[in-house]
Formats: C-alpha cells, structure tokens, sequence
C-alpha cells in the first residue's frame, strides 16, 4: 500500500460534506454597556477565538437597538467543520489562559451568559460519530 493510500485509510470519502457545528454565545450585557461589550468582544475574544479554528458566522443584537436603560442581548454565532473541529477548538480555549482571563472580566458587563453547540438535524448522526 502506498504512503498516499495508507494515509487515507479510515477517511471518509473526500467527496462526503463535513457537517457543520454551531457555537452560539449567548450574552445578555448589562442595560447601556451592549455596544462597548460587543466591542470588547469583537476586539479581545474573537481573534483567539479564530486562531482556535472559529469562524464568525453572524452577530445579532436584540432588541435591535443599543438600549441606555435596559440589558441589550447579544447572539454571536460561530461556526466550525465538524465534531473534531470542534474538539480542538475545546481543548485549545481549556488551556489558553487568555480565555478564561477574558470571560472573567467579561462577566463584569454581563447580567447572563449562556453557550449552546448545535448542529443541523440531518448531520446528528455524523457528528455523533467520534
């Protein structure tokens, strides 16, 4: 057996799409700090966040518009391909003290938070499968 086929050996086939797994943040910041939040987000989280295979997907802020007297909602959602991504991307973040520097000081701004990670129904059974 060749190196290039002996590599191969166990891969799904290249032609099989690689599903896609959703890291939702959801961030509720305390009433008038929504947009400098965002910032600090968008500016010290999110760089790391790439590094460790992150791909930013959207940013929704609800209600939408910057609120002085009551909390904005923040929903950051990130993307990345497949079960094993997202298993590196997990173990990198547990050992980066950068991270968990950030999220303390980050919960300062925030009233709550919450992270989701999800998949589409039909790749339940893919990412399932590590």
């Amino acid at each position: 057996m060749s190196h290039a086929a002996g590599h191969m050996a166990g891969r799904v086939a290249s032609n099989t799409p690689v599903p896609t797994v959703y890291v939702v943040d959801e961030l509720v910041v305390a009433p008038g700090r929504g947009r400098e939040f965002l910032t600090s987000y968008l500016e010290r989280y999110a760089p790391g966040a790439r590094r460790r295979g992150l791909v930013l997907d959207r940013v929704l802020v609800s209600p939408p518009v910057w609120l002085d007297d009551q909390s904005n909602t923040l929903t950051v959602t990130w993307t990345v391909p497949g079960a094993d991504a997202w298993w590196q991307q997990r173990w990198a973040a547990g050992r980066d003290p950068d991270v968990a520097a950030w999220w303390a000081d980050a919960d300062a701004a925030l009233v709550s938070r919450r992270r989701t990670t999800s998949c589409a129904l039909d790749d339940v059974a893919a990412v399932s499968d590590v």
